[in-house]
């Protein structure tokens, strides 16, 4: 799920929620340090 999030995040797709594109404090927390990890590493 990191590499889902941090796709939407990298690809500056519009969260629906917010309207938007995805930011880091827009995933879930259960999932934002893997998101973060991979966008660091990718």
């Amino acid at each position: 799920m990191g590499v889902f999030y941090g796709n939407k995040i990298r690809s500056g797709e519009i969260n629906p929620k917010t309207g938007a594109p995805w930011k880091l404090g827009d995933v879930p927390t259960l999932w934002r340090k893997k998101a973060e990890q991979w966008l660091k590493n990718n």
